[in-house]
């Protein structure tokens, strides 16, 4: 099983991957599922992927805000919500697991 902060390559084989560069595994599966197939099996995340790259447009960021509002149980504020948020997977991790620990205080 992925521990956090792992990545797999995408292959049939499950490699993981760790250190500052990986993504946590759930993340990752969101992502590939909400970028509908625009992500190569084969295609590595890791924090500085560019999201942009994929063809990230409006609607793929109103499906993935609400997957990953299922997904981690928190809910994604108006102001913190920018393209720019977008723009690396790193970037959006930051501020899912920040919102995380902060909603998880509460």
């Amino acid at each position: 099983m992925p521990y956090e902060g792992a990545v797999t390559d995408g292959g049939s084989r499950g490699v993981l991957m760790s250190g500052p560069a990986a993504l946590n595994a759930e993340f990752e599966a969101v992502l590939r599922q909400c970028l509908d197939g625009s992500i190569g099996p084969d295609t590595l995340l890791h924090r500085d992927t560019d999201l942009r790259q994929f063809g990230i447009d409006s609607l793929a960021i109103v499906r993935l805000l609400v997957t990953i509002e299922d997904a981690f149980g928190v809910i994604v504020p108006d102001e913190v919500i920018s393209f720019e948020i977008f723009s690396s997977a790193g970037t959006l991790w930051d501020v899912v697991s920040g919102l995380a620990g902060e909603q998880g205080e509460d």
